[in-house]
């Protein structure tokens, strides 16, 4: 009897922290939450945290924490709220699926938020390693965000809260280098863009030794490689990611953009040739040390740039066009944060989540850090407007968000074609026929 009286107040126990889990916790009204100047916790949510047991966090990020000011600040505004510490594993892009996926695979509690992108948010939530949270989320909360969070649905559930949404195609040029090689405007369109680069390509030392290139992109990493290309085919009118509903690197415009980028590498010798392995933070360098002239690269750029030596000698533009009046679309990165399956933290990781898709979180990632954000009422804030592309931004009318399964296998695929191109082992045509022949495989056609 004293046995079986035993056995009941466990499981009565049991019961009681379940009761105490993230379902008990007063999520709604969500919307006047998330959009408010200061964010509250939701009823019920740091008596569900403590019935949990929660210390601690762990939370996983793209690269050093020293690079995240935002993400860093928002960390302490939690454990602030909260009283759970967040422990940060700060890990390199390429890094990040080999250190998580045995992780998951062996089902392991020892990650609790994992940080997410077009290269591995579908597989994950595909193997089910992601937790549904759609009880974060309802139309009016989803209306307080831009278009392309509808895109980070899956099959009706969401697995996700947004990070940033970074515009990448923003064009940053050195005024002063454009004036030495006699422009007074940034290129407008691509064919500017390789003419004004060739000018701007010198050997101020006469050594023999090329000092100052015109333009530099990205060709390696993980993404940056297949969004250089989708970002020129996306100006000659096609997304290779959605061709009629299918993945498609081999369409005729889609190798017109490899080609142009494989001759500004070979035939006119206006970016470096270590291209094939530079990725933005590569690019942003080059740029900041005065090597460069003209770069297309995330708007994160920005506030380096004002910090830096060069503060006084940079502006931005709207990227060029594949000809005047053409189209000019442009993509919209997403990086979001997910919620392990086999977090034992669930409560605490999803007021997480809740915190940093709010007005404070997200206009500190843009004022501090000058990402892109999802939440509209970010642009009308009065800090955020100072932010010196803003007027750039409100140019843009055509964004695009890609996110479909195997997307990140489809996009090494194609970077390591497009390196066969830069390095002269294929022409632009087989190169992106041969990655069209993996992608059909990896897509299933």
């Amino acid at each position: 009897m004293k046995r079986l009286l035993v056995i009941m107040l466990v499981l009565a126990t049991a019961v009681s922290a379940f009761a105490q889990s993230y379902q008990s916790v007063q999520w709604s009204p969500i919307a006047p939450r998330v959009n408010a100047n200061t964010y509250q916790l939701p009823k019920g949510a740091k008596e569900a945290i403590a019935a949990e047991g929660t210390k601690k966090l762990v939370i996983y990020n793209w690269g050093d924490l020293a690079f995240d000011p935002a993400t860093v600040a928002n960390g302490k505004t939690f454990t602030e709220l909260t009283g759970v510490e967040i422990e940060w594993v700060g890990t390199p892009d390429d890094q990040m699926m080999p250190k998580l996926q045995p992780l998951f695979m062996a089902k392991s509690p020892a990650v609790d938020i994992v940080p997410l992108d077009a290269t591995n948010y579908r597989t994950f939530v595909s193997r089910n390693w992601l937790m549904q949270v759609d009880f974060l989320w309802d139309e009016a909360t989803l209306a307080l965000f831009q278009n392309g969070a509808k895109n980070l649905i899956v099959d009706g559930h969401h697995y996700s809260a947004p990070q940033v949404a970074r515009v990448t195609d923003i064009m940053y040029y050195r005024p002063s280098m454009l004036k030495a090689a006699g422009y007074n405007a940034p290129p407008a369109t691509l064919d500017e863009l390789a003419e004004m680069a060739k000018k701007m390509t010198v050997d101020k030392d006469k050594n023999g030794s090329i000092d100052q290139y015109g333009y530099a992109y990205r060709a390696g990493g993980v993404l940056d490689g297949a969004e250089i290309i989708k970002s020129v085919a996306l100006m000659y009118g096609v997304n290779p990611d959605n061709v009629a509903g299918k993945v498609k690197y081999n369409d005729p415009k889609v190798i017109q953009a490899v080609d142009y980028l494989v001759k500004l590498k070979n035939e006119y010798k206006v970016v470096p040739q270590g291209v094939t392995s530079y990725q933005h933070g590569d690019v942003a360098d080059f740029f900041i040390s005065g090597n460069v002239a003209i770069v297309i690269d995330p708007t994160y750029l920005y506030a380096r740039c004002a910090e830096s030596p060069i503060k006084d000698d940079f502006a931005v533009a709207l990227p060029p066009r594949a000809a005047k009046g053409g189209p000019l679309t442009v993509i919209q990165n997403w990086n979001g944060w997910g919620i392990s399956n086999f977090s034992k933290n669930k409560t605490a990781a999803a007021v997480y989540l809740d915190m940093y898709r709010s007005f404070l979180a997200q206009k500190r990632e843009f004022v501090l850090e000058n990402n892109e954000v999802l939440l509209k009422k970010v642009y009308d804030d009065p800090e955020a407007k100072k932010i010196g592309y803003a007027t750039v931004l409100s140019q843009l009318q055509d964004t695009v968000i890609e996110i479909y399964p195997n997307q990140g296998e489809v996009y090494k695929t194609v970077i390591a074609e497009f390196q066969n191109a830069l390095i002269g082992k294929k022409t632009a045509k087989a190169a992106m026929d041969d990655a069209q022949a993996q992608i059909n495989k990896i897509m299933g056609y």
